[in-house]
């Protein structure tokens, strides 16, 4: 193998140097990885061995382990390599899968007699108890699959997760994605200059995390058997973070010297508009294009001439937009993201509860609250609309910290993790499990908040009483002054399977993105149906009263997101409108007395392409509310 050609050793490193690098490998390393992953030569066996008392495991070095020889780096095989939403399903049909893991995790089955009884009630017992125990020794990586990011979940074989943890390890291990052969292993070398024989094989099993808190969070999970530094799980004072500006958010460029907006030169343009001069409109969606139909709007195929552009791609230059094309509308405000990104929006929710007099200083104000010792500080922080979260990028260790006094307690302990800009219900998860949320924080930016466990059901007569949820489209006109319209007509959308707090990896219980899910069935109903069939289930908390709570909590939302100028919030613009759809359910309060509204997210330039469908005159509607000023007749209403 040493002769090997040089040019493939070079394509190698081309490749893969980035991950060596990354995961700190020695250089002097590098070679023999790249020799022993082409002879899949897994040989941590002639260095070392699996002991047992007949309870715990340990690895045990069976020879001197030199840092310096350049072969003392091992592979490591994955058994299982997963998707987090398909555990059960793979424990079913993977032939051995779960008494392989039975006795990798000492998960055994129910009575106890090991192999020899696997009916299929005790198999799915079984199943049940591994979907919770794998996620102590499971770990995570992300690889990108065309144009989005897909968290990849493993588990090592039973040598490598039989290493014990030690705050003073003596290896260190790293996943590996090899990118030609698209699959990976776990590396794992020396850290000490020398291990002796017959030493204990350790490792850190926070992957060498050294932020404190998140460190106390990741070996919370192990609170069974480690203490827990409780200390730890808060947060720093002011972090020097700028969660604004975080991975890959830009600036955006805003002008300095604009006219009034009466004045202003796109205002002008639209107001002296008619059918015999249509405001020329250019979008990137066809069934936009194809829905205006009103003579005063006139669809065009290139944004050159056009007086309002409806683009599904973020913008933001708003400076250089205002400089070169005065006289047009774009449909997107500047900072926008801050309702939009739902780590942002949940620092939107949060500033609701500050008095507006202490506004400048909400981030300190909010930090301080986090790290209350308060009984509810996790509920103070957040108004009556929006569900208890975090993020889950800069808050992970009071996260944990909220868990563990829920688990205290005994409340319910149900969350839904969500990435923060992803939409259709991609790389969500409900889950009870501290493990599964701390191993997914790491695959991607995440929040995490409070899954609605009390949620008010409709009841479908083909099904039984399912969770909901509503949209309602929103027009954000101006944000100084605030000017804002909700659309009268929404939308419904309807989970499957009747509702209950378990089987939280069935999708068709408790999501209800089913347009998007394969073979699912997409249950439809028509707002005006809706409201009639909701008033009869419940007829002592009548549609418009719900409806007129939507809409205080969608005016404190925009009024909150309005208040700070950007990056914090959203920033007024005369050549700016928007649509956004706010995606929202029903909870009851304790005493199931009373119905409360629940904001889950803001999605910018929603699909609505059902709208158009149902609706044919959705785009006019929209496009004369945002930007005529006589909209009698339109139906939308004001709330701002």
């Amino acid at each position: 193998m040493i002769g090997r050609d040089a040019h493939e050793y070079q394509d190698f490193l081309t490749l893969h140097k980035a991950q060596l690098v990354h995961a700190e490998i020695p250089e002097h390393y590098y070679r023999t990885v790249f020799e022993k992953i082409e002879l899949e030569k897994y040989d941590s066996g002639n260095y070392m061995m699996m002991l047992t008392d007949g309870e715990d495991w340990e690895v045990q070095s069976t020879t001197t382990i030199d840092a310096s020889d350049a072969n003392t780096i091992f592979l490591v095989d994955h058994c299982w390599t997963f998707h987090a939403e398909q555990v059960k399903k793979a424990l079913r049909s993977i032939p051995g899968l779960a008494q392989r893991l039975s006795s990798l995790t000492g998960v055994g089955y129910p009575d106890g007699d090991g192999y020899e009884s696997e009916e299929e009630t005790g198999l799915e017992e079984l199943i049940e108890k591994l979907s919770e125990k794998i996620w102590d020794m499971a770990e995570t990586y992300t690889i990108q699959k065309d144009d989005e990011k897909v968290t990849v979940c493993y588990m090592m074989d039973e040598l490598g997760s039989r290493i014990q943890h030690s705050e003073a390890p003596n290896m260190r291990m790293a996943p590996f994605f090899h990118i030609t052969k698209q699959f990976a292993v776990t590396l794992m070398w020396p850290v000490e200059d020398e291990i002796a024989p017959e030493t204990s094989i350790t490792r850190d099993i926070t992957l060498g995390e050294t932020h404190a808190g998140k460190r106390a969070a990741r070996l919370a999970i192990f609170r069974d058997h480690l203490d827990v530094d409780h200390d730890n799980l808060r947060m720093d004072e002011v972090e020097k973070l700028n969660p604004y500006n975080m991975y890959g958010r830009k600036e955006q460029t805003l002008p300095e010297d604009a006219p009034s907006d009466s004045e202003h030169p796109a205002a002008l343009r639209v107001k002296a508009a008619s059918p015999s001069d249509p405001i020329k409109v250019f979008t990137d969606l066809k069934f936009m294009a194809e829905a205006l139909s009103d003579p005063l709007f006139k669809a065009i195929n290139t944004d050159e001439n056009a007086d309002f552009i409806s683009t599904s791609t973020n913008f933001d230059k708003f400076k250089e937009f205002f400089e070169q094309h005065p006289t047009k509308i774009i449909n997107q405000f500047p900072n926008e993201n801050v309702i939009c990104c739902k780590d942002l929006l949940l620092k939107v929710a949060r500033r609701c509860t500050i008095e507006e007099k202490d506004r400048d200083r909400c981030d300190e104000l909010i930090i301080e609250r986090l790290n209350s010792q308060s009984k509810t500080w996790a509920e103070d922080l957040h108004p009556w609309w929006c569900p208890v979260g975090f993020d889950l990028v800069n808050e992970l260790p009071v996260f944990v910290r909220n868990f563990l006094e829920r688990e205290e307690a005994g409340l319910d302990n149900s969350w839904i993790i969500k990435p923060w800009n992803m939409s259709r219900g991609r790389g969500t998860y409900v889950t009870s499990n501290l493990a599964m949320i701390v191993k997914l924080a790491y695959t991607c930016p995440k929040v995490e908040q409070k899954y609605i466990e009390n949620p008010v059901l409709f009841y479908r007569g083909d099904v039984g009483r399912v969770k909901f949820d509503i949209r309602y489209v929103v027009l954000l006109k101006s944000v100084k002054p605030l000017k804002l319209y909700k659309y009268n007509v929404f939308w419904l959308r309807f989970a499957n399977k009747p509702f209950a707090l378990d089987e939280f990896d069935e999708y068709e219980k408790h999501f209800t993105v089913m347009n998007y899910a394969e073979e699912a069935e997409l249950k439809q109903i028509g707002d005006l149906e809706f409201v009639e069939m909701f008033d009869q289930q419940y007829p002592n908390h009548s549609w418009t009263d719900v409806d007129k709570k939507f809409c205080k909590m969608i005016k404190e939302c925009f009024e909150s997101a309005s208040s700070l100028p950007p990056p914090r919030g959203i920033a007024h613009s005369a050549q700016s409108r928007a649509i956004y759809a706010l995606d929202m359910m029903l909870k009851w309060n304790d005493d199931k007395t009373e119905m409360v509204p629940q904001l889950l997210e803001v999605n910018f330039n929603p699909d609505n392409q059902r709208a158009c469908q149902y609706h044919p005159n959705f785009y006019n509607h929209c496009l004369k509310t945002l930007l005529c000023e006589d909209i009698d007749g339109i139906p939308v209403t004001e709330i701002s």
